[in-house]
Protein backbone atom coordinates (compact mmCIF):
# COMPACT_ATOMS: atom_id res chain seq x y z
CA UNK A 1 0.00 0.00 0.00
CA UNK A 2 1.22 3.52 -0.84
CA UNK A 3 1.09 5.53 2.40
CA UNK A 4 1.44 8.80 0.50
CA UNK A 5 -1.99 8.21 -1.03
CA UNK A 6 -3.70 7.55 2.32
CA UNK A 7 -5.71 10.45 3.71
CA UNK A 8 -5.30 10.92 7.47
CA UNK A 9 -9.05 11.44 7.77
CA UNK A 10 -9.56 7.83 6.67
CA UNK A 11 -7.67 6.65 9.75
CA UNK A 12 -9.85 8.89 11.92
CA UNK A 13 -12.89 7.22 10.33
CA UNK A 14 -11.31 3.81 10.93
CA UNK A 15 -10.86 4.62 14.62
CA UNK A 16 -14.45 5.82 14.94
CA UNK A 17 -15.73 2.59 13.34
CA UNK A 18 -13.62 0.55 15.75
CA UNK A 19 -15.15 2.35 18.71
CA UNK A 20 -18.78 2.65 17.57
CA UNK A 21 -19.20 -0.56 15.50
CA UNK A 22 -21.91 1.31 13.65
CA UNK A 23 -21.55 3.41 10.49
CA UNK A 24 -24.19 5.99 11.44
CA UNK A 25 -22.87 6.53 14.97
CA UNK A 26 -19.28 6.65 13.73
CA UNK A 27 -20.27 9.29 11.15
CA UNK A 28 -22.00 11.39 13.78
CA UNK A 29 -18.99 11.14 16.09
CA UNK A 30 -16.56 12.70 13.61
CA UNK A 31 -19.03 15.08 11.93
CA UNK A 32 -19.67 13.25 8.67
CA UNK A 33 -22.87 12.28 6.95
CA UNK A 34 -23.72 8.60 6.76
CA UNK A 35 -22.99 8.47 2.98
CA UNK A 36 -19.63 10.18 3.54
CA UNK A 37 -18.71 7.62 6.17
CA UNK A 38 -19.72 4.78 3.85
CA UNK A 39 -17.50 6.32 1.18
CA UNK A 40 -14.62 6.52 3.66
CA UNK A 41 -15.08 2.85 4.51
CA UNK A 42 -14.98 1.91 0.84
CA UNK A 43 -11.76 3.87 0.36
CA UNK A 44 -10.25 2.15 3.40
CA UNK A 45 -11.18 -1.26 1.98
CA UNK A 46 -9.56 -0.37 -1.33
CA UNK A 47 -6.42 0.97 0.31
CA UNK A 48 -5.86 -2.05 2.54
CA UNK A 49 -7.29 -4.75 0.27
CA UNK A 50 -9.53 -6.04 3.04
CA UNK A 51 -13.19 -5.73 3.98
CA UNK A 52 -12.11 -4.39 7.41
CA UNK A 53 -15.70 -4.16 8.75
CA UNK A 54 -18.39 -6.75 8.01
CA UNK A 55 -22.08 -6.08 8.37
CA UNK A 56 -23.64 -7.72 11.42
CA UNK A 57 -27.04 -7.20 13.10
CA UNK A 58 -27.04 -3.70 14.57
CA UNK A 59 -23.89 -2.46 12.87
CA UNK A 60 -20.46 -3.66 11.74
CA UNK A 61 -17.74 -5.89 13.20
CA UNK A 62 -14.00 -5.57 12.52
CA UNK A 63 -12.22 -8.25 10.53
CA UNK A 64 -9.04 -9.89 11.87
CA UNK A 65 -7.01 -7.49 9.68
CA UNK A 66 -8.80 -4.49 11.22
CA UNK A 67 -8.19 -5.78 14.75
CA UNK A 68 -4.52 -6.37 13.97
CA UNK A 69 -4.19 -2.76 12.79
CA UNK A 70 -6.20 -1.21 15.60
CA UNK A 71 -3.49 -0.73 18.26
CA UNK A 72 -1.00 0.82 15.84
CA UNK A 73 -3.59 3.15 14.30
CA UNK A 74 -4.81 4.31 17.73
CA UNK A 75 -1.25 4.91 18.93
CA UNK A 76 -0.32 6.81 15.78
CA UNK A 77 -3.36 9.06 15.96
CA UNK A 78 -2.76 9.69 19.68
CA UNK A 79 0.82 10.81 18.96
CA UNK A 80 -0.29 13.05 16.12
CA UNK A 81 -3.00 14.67 18.27
CA UNK A 82 -0.48 15.29 21.04
CA UNK A 83 1.96 16.84 18.58
CA UNK A 84 -0.54 19.33 17.16
CA UNK A 85 -2.44 20.05 20.38
CA UNK A 86 -2.24 23.49 21.94
CA UNK A 87 0.56 23.56 24.55
CA UNK A 88 -0.76 23.01 28.05
CA UNK A 89 -0.03 25.49 30.78
CA UNK A 90 2.42 24.08 33.32
CA UNK A 91 0.97 24.01 36.81
CA UNK A 92 4.08 23.94 38.97
CA UNK A 93 2.16 23.79 42.24
CA UNK A 94 0.51 20.47 41.39
CA UNK A 95 3.24 18.95 39.17
CA UNK A 96 4.78 15.64 40.23
CA UNK A 97 7.74 15.28 37.89
CA UNK A 98 11.29 13.99 38.33
CA UNK A 99 14.00 15.83 36.38
CA UNK A 100 17.41 14.21 35.84
CA UNK A 101 20.12 16.86 35.67
CA UNK A 102 23.81 16.13 35.21
CA UNK A 103 25.97 18.44 37.29
CA UNK A 104 29.32 18.50 38.99
CA UNK A 105 29.68 18.59 42.75
CA UNK A 106 30.53 22.29 42.45
CA UNK A 107 27.31 23.00 40.57
CA UNK A 108 25.32 21.09 43.19
CA UNK A 109 26.99 23.15 45.94
CA UNK A 110 26.25 26.42 44.17
CA UNK A 111 22.74 25.79 42.83
CA UNK A 112 20.87 23.02 44.63
CA UNK A 113 20.31 24.94 47.86
CA UNK A 114 18.62 28.01 46.34
CA UNK A 115 16.90 25.90 43.68
CA UNK A 116 15.32 23.52 46.18
CA UNK A 117 14.26 26.45 48.36
CA UNK A 118 12.49 27.88 45.32
CA UNK A 119 10.89 24.56 44.40
CA UNK A 120 9.77 24.03 47.97
CA UNK A 121 7.75 27.24 47.75
CA UNK A 122 6.45 26.92 44.20
CA UNK A 123 6.59 23.25 43.17
CA UNK A 124 6.89 20.87 46.14
CA UNK A 125 6.06 17.85 43.98
CA UNK A 126 9.04 18.28 41.65
CA UNK A 127 12.03 16.03 42.27
CA UNK A 128 15.59 16.77 41.13
CA UNK A 129 17.85 13.77 40.54
CA UNK A 130 21.46 14.94 40.24
CA UNK A 131 23.71 12.84 38.04
CA UNK A 132 27.48 13.17 37.97
CA UNK A 133 29.21 14.21 34.76
CA UNK A 134 32.11 11.95 33.81
CA UNK A 135 34.34 14.79 32.65
CA UNK A 136 34.33 18.40 33.75
CA UNK A 137 34.54 19.93 30.26
CA UNK A 138 32.90 17.19 28.14
CA UNK A 139 29.14 17.67 27.61
CA UNK A 140 27.11 14.44 28.09
CA UNK A 141 25.33 14.84 24.75
CA UNK A 142 24.79 11.10 24.30
CA UNK A 143 22.83 10.88 27.55
CA UNK A 144 20.80 13.96 26.60
CA UNK A 145 19.99 12.48 23.19
CA UNK A 146 18.92 9.13 24.68
CA UNK A 147 16.71 10.87 27.28
CA UNK A 148 18.79 9.51 30.16
CA UNK A 149 19.20 13.18 31.12
CA UNK A 150 16.81 16.13 30.90
CA UNK A 151 19.55 18.74 31.21
CA UNK A 152 23.24 19.11 32.04
CA UNK A 153 25.10 21.93 33.78
CA UNK A 154 28.86 22.37 33.67
CA UNK A 155 31.89 24.14 32.22
CA UNK A 156 30.88 23.14 28.70
CA UNK A 157 32.11 24.47 25.32
CA UNK A 158 30.50 27.27 23.36
CA UNK A 159 27.30 26.53 21.36
CA UNK A 160 29.12 26.24 18.02
CA UNK A 161 31.07 23.24 19.35
CA UNK A 162 27.94 21.32 20.39
CA UNK A 163 26.14 18.71 18.34
CA UNK A 164 23.17 19.78 16.19
CA UNK A 165 20.01 19.69 18.29
CA UNK A 166 21.78 20.53 21.56
CA UNK A 167 20.76 23.93 22.93
CA UNK A 168 22.55 25.87 25.64
CA UNK A 169 22.27 28.82 27.98
CA UNK A 170 25.20 30.51 29.72
CA UNK A 171 24.43 30.67 33.45
CA UNK A 172 27.55 32.53 34.54
CA UNK A 173 31.19 33.13 33.68
CA UNK A 174 33.90 32.51 36.21
CA UNK A 175 37.66 32.86 36.44
CA UNK A 176 40.07 30.94 38.65
CA UNK A 177 42.15 32.14 41.59
CA UNK A 178 44.93 30.67 43.66
CA UNK A 179 44.37 30.00 47.37
CA UNK A 180 46.88 29.50 50.19
CA UNK A 181 46.44 29.20 53.93
CA UNK A 182 46.70 32.38 55.94
CA UNK A 183 50.32 32.73 57.08
CA UNK A 184 51.71 30.54 54.28
CA UNK A 185 55.47 31.21 53.82
CA UNK A 186 54.95 32.02 50.14
CA UNK A 187 52.80 35.03 51.11
CA UNK A 188 55.80 36.76 52.69
CA UNK A 189 57.28 37.47 49.23
CA UNK A 190 56.03 38.14 45.71
CA UNK A 191 53.96 35.19 44.53
CA UNK A 192 55.05 34.62 40.95
CA UNK A 193 55.14 31.83 38.41
CA UNK A 194 58.15 30.00 39.84
CA UNK A 195 56.83 30.16 43.41
CA UNK A 196 53.50 28.81 42.16
CA UNK A 197 55.10 25.95 40.23
CA UNK A 198 57.49 25.10 43.06
CA UNK A 199 54.76 24.78 45.69
CA UNK A 200 53.01 21.52 46.56
CA UNK A 201 49.51 21.46 45.06
CA UNK A 202 46.09 19.96 45.68
CA UNK A 203 43.95 19.70 42.56
CA UNK A 204 40.50 18.62 41.47
CA UNK A 205 40.90 15.51 39.28
CA UNK A 206 37.94 13.36 38.24
CA UNK A 207 39.74 11.02 35.84
CA UNK A 208 42.48 8.55 36.85
CA UNK A 209 44.97 10.66 34.88
CA UNK A 210 46.44 13.23 37.27
CA UNK A 211 47.69 15.59 34.61
CA UNK A 212 45.54 18.64 33.97
CA UNK A 213 45.49 21.77 31.84
CA UNK A 214 47.57 23.66 34.43
CA UNK A 215 50.34 21.09 33.95
CA UNK A 216 50.15 21.67 30.20
CA UNK A 217 50.47 25.45 30.68
CA UNK A 218 53.44 25.06 33.02
CA UNK A 219 55.14 22.69 30.61
CA UNK A 220 55.00 25.47 28.04
CA UNK A 221 57.04 27.58 30.49
CA UNK A 222 59.50 24.76 31.12
CA UNK A 223 58.10 24.18 34.61
CA UNK A 224 56.39 21.35 36.46
CA UNK A 225 54.20 21.51 39.55
CA UNK A 226 54.32 19.11 42.50
CA UNK A 227 50.90 17.50 42.85
CA UNK A 228 50.54 16.27 46.44
CA UNK A 229 46.80 15.51 46.44
CA UNK A 230 44.36 14.77 43.63
CA UNK A 231 40.70 14.69 44.69
CA UNK A 232 37.47 14.36 42.69
CA UNK A 233 35.72 16.60 45.24
CA UNK A 234 36.38 20.25 44.46
CA UNK A 235 34.56 21.71 47.44
CA UNK A 236 36.87 20.03 49.98
CA UNK A 237 39.96 21.73 48.52
CA UNK A 238 39.68 24.99 50.55
CA UNK A 239 39.58 22.97 53.78
CA UNK A 240 42.68 21.03 52.76
CA UNK A 241 44.52 24.23 51.89
CA UNK A 242 43.52 25.93 55.15
CA UNK A 243 45.14 23.11 57.17
CA UNK A 244 48.33 22.65 55.14
CA UNK A 245 51.04 24.32 53.09
CA UNK A 246 49.43 23.17 49.84
CA UNK A 247 48.18 25.63 47.23
CA UNK A 248 45.31 25.21 44.83
CA UNK A 249 43.57 26.78 41.87
CA UNK A 250 39.79 26.94 42.25
CA UNK A 251 36.85 28.97 40.87
CA UNK A 252 36.61 32.48 42.29
CA UNK A 253 33.10 31.93 43.70
CA UNK A 254 34.23 28.88 45.66
CA UNK A 255 37.15 30.86 47.07
CA UNK A 256 34.91 33.81 47.95
CA UNK A 257 32.51 31.65 49.94
CA UNK A 258 35.23 29.54 51.57
CA UNK A 259 37.08 32.63 52.75
CA UNK A 260 34.14 33.54 54.98
CA UNK A 261 34.75 30.54 57.24
CA UNK A 262 38.31 29.34 56.52
CA UNK A 263 41.70 30.94 57.12
CA UNK A 264 42.72 31.21 53.48
CA UNK A 265 44.13 33.95 51.29
CA UNK A 266 43.29 34.54 47.64
CA UNK A 267 45.83 35.50 45.00
CA UNK A 268 45.72 35.82 41.20
CA UNK A 269 46.88 32.73 39.35
CA UNK A 270 50.32 33.63 37.94
CA UNK A 271 49.58 32.02 34.57
CA UNK A 272 47.18 33.08 31.85
CA UNK A 273 43.96 31.09 32.14
CA UNK A 274 40.73 31.65 30.23
CA UNK A 275 37.46 32.32 32.04
CA UNK A 276 35.17 29.33 32.29
CA UNK A 277 31.59 29.42 31.06
CA UNK A 278 29.03 27.59 33.18
CA UNK A 279 26.38 26.46 30.70
CA UNK A 280 23.14 24.53 30.87
CA UNK A 281 22.43 22.13 28.00
CA UNK A 282 19.25 20.41 26.79
CA UNK A 283 17.95 18.80 23.61
CA UNK A 284 15.96 20.78 21.07
CA UNK A 285 12.93 18.50 21.41
CA UNK A 286 12.51 19.73 25.01
CA UNK A 287 12.92 23.40 24.09
CA UNK A 288 9.17 24.13 24.25
CA UNK A 289 8.16 21.51 26.84
CA UNK A 290 6.32 23.62 29.46
CA UNK A 291 7.76 21.79 32.47
CA UNK A 292 11.29 21.90 31.14
CA UNK A 293 10.96 25.58 30.24
CA UNK A 294 9.72 26.35 33.76
CA UNK A 295 12.57 24.47 35.45
CA UNK A 296 15.27 25.97 33.22
CA UNK A 297 13.99 29.44 34.04
CA UNK A 298 14.21 28.74 37.79
CA UNK A 299 17.74 27.36 37.42
CA UNK A 300 18.78 30.46 35.48
CA UNK A 301 17.29 32.71 38.17
CA UNK A 302 19.20 30.89 40.91
CA UNK A 303 22.39 31.05 38.86
CA UNK A 304 21.99 34.83 38.67
CA UNK A 305 23.14 35.01 42.28
CA UNK A 306 26.63 33.87 41.34
CA UNK A 307 29.10 36.70 40.90
CA UNK A 308 30.20 37.15 37.30
CA UNK A 309 33.68 38.04 36.13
Amino acid sequence: MNLASLNLNLLVAFEALLDERNVTRAARRIGLTQPAMSNALNRLRAAFGDELFRRVPGGVAPTPRALAMSAAVRAGLAQFRAAVAEPKQFDAASATISFRVAMSEYVEWILLGPLMARLGREAPGIQIVARRVERVFLPPEGALESDDLDAAIGFFPEPSALQPGTQSLELWREDNVCILRRGHPLLAKPFGLRQFAGARHVANMIRPDTRGFIDDILTGHGLKRKLAVATPHMIVIPSIVAESDLVAVIPRELARRARKTLAIEVRPVPIRMPAFHMRMLWRERNAENPGHVWLRARIAECAGRVRRV
